[in-house]
């Protein structure tokens, strides 16, 4: 299965575990704030992950659009 790495602690994701990773596991999110805000951030990855699953996008453009979906100031 294809994944990118988490834009906080560069961790290894299959795609099937990112939004339980960013919820739950994620060591470098501490807070609850910072889970929840988290969460909200991947829902709007996620709509990049449906255009990866029907081939519109590649596993490397997914991993550009995490990195500026989470680490955007």
């Amino acid at each position: 299965m294809t994944g990118i790495k988490c834009p906080h602690c560069r961790a290894s994701l299959a795609l099937d575990r990112i939004g339980v990773h960013f919820q739950k596991f994620c060591p470098a999110i501490q807070t609850p704030d910072a889970r929840e805000a988290s969460v909200k951030k991947f829902n709007r990855l996620y709509t990049h992950m449906q255009s990866h699953t029907r081939g519109e996008i590649t596993v490397e453009e997914l991993q550009e659009q995490a990195d500026r979906i989470f680490l955007a100031h």
